[in-house]
């Protein structure tokens, strides 16, 4: 026979007798990925833990359930017990839900770090506690006050105190007196207050910025005397004397709009009358009524059999399948070292934490991804930290939702209480972390509700003590020598965001929009005062590409804590109408930011200082922009926005017809003429596709390739012994795979490069 058909006959053969132990194969690999048979009894029994209503949190020490029928004790004891066991950095996560009824009088409730108070009745005025209390900390101020929250409760005292910064919500509650949201003269930087009725008045003290959505207080019942940035929407009772009495020494401090764009509270447990905990979803309202919602019926329910309740205990495997056969994931308490991605996959799916659970990213790897294309996603509560190495050359986002592939959802989902954090931090080491970009918005029309992108400008690995006049300003952190690339970077088209905080990102822009429909109320930013970057390296806060034609945002704040200047605090493209903008230099002369807003285009830039300063505060009303409501936007229409009586209107310089056009390319991802680093942005986010799917392409089709391989090895052998010299002529598609070969090397981390190569 000739040596030419010999190799086509035996790779012939070879082929078939791997179809014949393709089946063999599979049922092997089962075993080969992991799913042994103890971890499928833990997830079965997850699965009927989950399935007993009133036992659920039974194996679970960090859901502490409270009742009003015990003793005042028992109940103290309980909650100082929560109260003692967490720490700034520390592991220790609690959730404390309070069944319906009234709580005895002399009951004192402190909220630490890590800790959730959750009232789980219907309403409310269902759960009666007599107390709240969250003060300055240990350095005499409340800005280090972060990851705590309340819901769902009525506090019946005289006086609620809620001293908090970012990432501590109030949500879905009543607070029949006072409501003081700063300790003394502490200093305090927060904040988010959603659903929320206030009996008496609201007093705002050392609060620099906070934004309020649905709240209800008395005529007159605003107190405030200092302050950068305070957005309300859908307020009821906030009243002109109160407004133009807290502008006094700084106009437009205040943004009102009497109607809030559409919006979705999160979701929450349940003790119906009947015994059943049940979660309630919240539906999707657009343009409600002022004032706090009356309404607490849910869209849907779901029992807690249709709940996968997880705990850190389980492995990564376990919880993914509860995400693949429940209608919704229960995180508890606790920190997740991740193997692989949380994906999500199902339409209307609810991804829910109580008491601040943290994903610990697996390295190189996001903590939680949600495919494209689905519907009315729910993802609220959690805490992700970045656990890539510095040393790493690739990392995804920590939330992917989404990947751009396609448009037009009904309405993607509602992200809420969401928090992101790149630093160096004790439980994981004291390790120098990186974090490309911590959140990713790939899909249209989502909702984005309180979040909070950190990288850490303080930690527990660089021998700093806080107390009182303990200065971290000039202190060396580990943290300062983390990598971060971008905070948030918004590629869907019609995003809507409320309460958007971004912090200390040092190699980036920390908010890059390039959807088209956006809307944002309130964004608060802190530049990296660690940095020692120059002037013409330095990043702006906020970006909107310059080819967007639609995004209107309101009370937006950037601050600095620096004595080396900053180029601009937001770069926007012309069309962009931005209202209430502030900048604050602090421990620094005005001019520190040479600019205050840049807008960028084809013709070039054009950068605006700010209308008046006073105590290194600036502030600008509006911007002249370019009216595009004529122009057909790319993959969206025009947004809806509320009416906008209440705020300063922007100067009209010039307004498109309907006959111009894109002159750039594709509308998906193309290299459009914006800043360097949005088309960076855009650039990575196409790559990491493209590279994502050949890593899906292989995989799928590894089993195959390995059974050819290992029969047709015998002959290949044989071959190789009997080869003739060739003169090997490499084709340009060779050429083509090479250069890709290189460029998942540079991108791709070590430990994953050679799933590829």
């Amino acid at each position: 026979m000739p040596q030419t058909v010999r190799p086509m006959r035996s790779a012939l053969v070879g082929l078939v007798f791997s179809l014949q132990l393709a089946n063999g194969y599979e049922e092997a690999s089962d075993v080969m990925m992991g799913k042994k048979i103890n971890e499928w009894e833990a997830f079965g029994q997850a699965s009927m833990s989950s399935t007993a209503a009133s036992t659920w949190y039974e194996r679970l020490p960090n859901v502490i359930v409270l009742d009003p029928s015990m003793t005042l004790d028992v109940l103290q004891a309980k909650i100082w017990a929560v109260q003692n066991a967490t720490t700034h950095f520390g592991t220790e996560r609690y959730a404390i839900l309070l069944k319906p009824g009234d709580y005895p009088p002399q009951l004192l409730i402190n909220l630490g770090y890590y800790t959730s108070i959750i009232g789980v009745g219907a309403n409310p005025d269902d759960v009666k506690i007599p107390d709240l209390w969250v003060s300055n900390d240990i350095t005499g101020q409340a800005t280090n006050n972060f990851w705590r929250s309340v819901e769902g409760v009525t506090v019946t005292g005289p006086r609620t105190m809620w001293a908090v910064s970012q990432a501590s919500p109030l949500r879905r509650s009543i607070i029949s007196g006072e409501l003081w949201l700063s300790h003394e003269e502490g200093y305090s930087s927060g904040g988010f207050i959603s659903d929320v009725q206030i009996g008496k008045k609201l007093v705002m003290g050392t609060q620099q910025q906070w934004f309020f959505r649905q709240i209800t207080f008395p005529t007159e019942g605003l107190w405030c005397w200092q302050g950068w940035n305070y957005v309300f929407m859908g307020a009821l009772g906030l009243d002109d004397a109160s407004v133009q009495k807290c502008n006094t020494g700084m106009p437009h401090k205040i943004s009102q709009m009497d109607r809030t764009a559409r919006s979705a509270e999160k979701p929450y447990l349940v003790l119906e009358d009947d015994g059943r905990w049940m979660m309630y979803i919240p539906g999707i309202v657009h343009q409600p009524a002022p004032g706090a919602l009356l309404d607490h019926n849910p869209a849907y329910k779901l029992t807690m059999d249709q709940v996968f309740v997880a705990d850190p205990e389980m492995s990564t495997e376990t919880i993914v399948q509860g995400l693949r056969t429940k209608e919704a994931c229960l995180l508890t308490p606790g920190i997740y070292y991740l193997t692989e991605p949380l994906e999500i996959t199902k339409d209307r799916f609810v991804l829910l934490g109580i008491g601040f659970p943290t994903l610990v990213s697996p390295p190189g790897m996001s903590c939680i991804k949600v495919q494209q294309g689905l519907n009315d996603v729910r993802v609220a509560s959690i805490i992700m930290d970045a656990n890539t190495p510095a040393s790493h050359d690739y990392t995804e986002p920590l939330l992917q939702w989404g990947d751009g592939t396609s448009h037009w959802s009904q309405v993607a989902g509602v992200a809420s209480d969401i928090v992101a954090r790149v630093g160096a931090f004790g439980y994981l080491n004291c390790e120098l972390k990186r974090a490309d970009t911590l959140v990713e918005f790939n899909a249209d029309d989502l909702i984005v509700d309180n979040v909070w992108v950190w990288h850490a400008d303080h930690d527990d690995c660089s021998d700093f003590t806080m107390a009182k006049g303990a200065d971290m300003m000039d202190y060396k952190f580990q943290s300062d020598q983390c990598q971060s690339t971008h905070g948030i970077v918004v590629n869907g088209n019609n995003l809507v965001a409320y309460g958007v905080f971004v912090e200390h990102i040092v190699d980036g822009h920390m908010l890059l929009w390039n959807g088209e429909a956006g809307q944002l109320y309130f964004f608060q930013a802190e530049l990296p005062y660690h940095s020692e970057k120059t002037l013409p390296e330095r990043y702006a806060a906020y970006v909107v590409a310059q080819t967007v034609y639609s995004h209107f945002a309101v009370g937006l704040g950037a601050y600095i804590i620096d004595r080396e200047p900053a180029y601009a605090g937001f770069q926007v493209s012309p069309y962009a109408d931005l209202r209430n903008v502030v900048t604050v230099i602090i421990d620094a002369p005005e001019d520190t930011m040479k600019h205050q807003v840049c807008q960028e285009s084809e013709e070039g830039q054009k950068c605006f200082a700010p209308q008046n300063c006073s105590w290194s505060r600036c502030w600008r009303a509006s911007l002249p922009i370019i009216d595009a409501h004529a122009m057909t936007l790319r993959g969206a229409a025009w947004p809806q926005v509320p009416p906008t009586e209440k705020l300063p209107a922007p100067e009209i310089v010039k307004r498109l017809s309907g006959q111009e056009t894109y002159r750039q390319g594709d509308w998906n991802y193309a290299d459009f003429s914006m800043s360097r680093d949005a088309k960076r942005a855009t650039r990575q986010f196409a790559d990491r596709q493209r590279l994502r799917a050949q890593v899906v392409n292989w995989e799928s089709h590894a089993p195959w390739l390995g059974l050819c391989f290992l029969v047709a090895l015998p002959f290949l052998l044989t071959c190789w012994a009997n080869r003739e010299p060739v003169q090997v002529v490499r084709p340009p598609e060779a050429e083509a795979e090479i250069m890709l070969e290189e460029f998942r090397a540079e991108h791709l981390p070590g430990d994953r490069r050679t799933v590829l190569l």
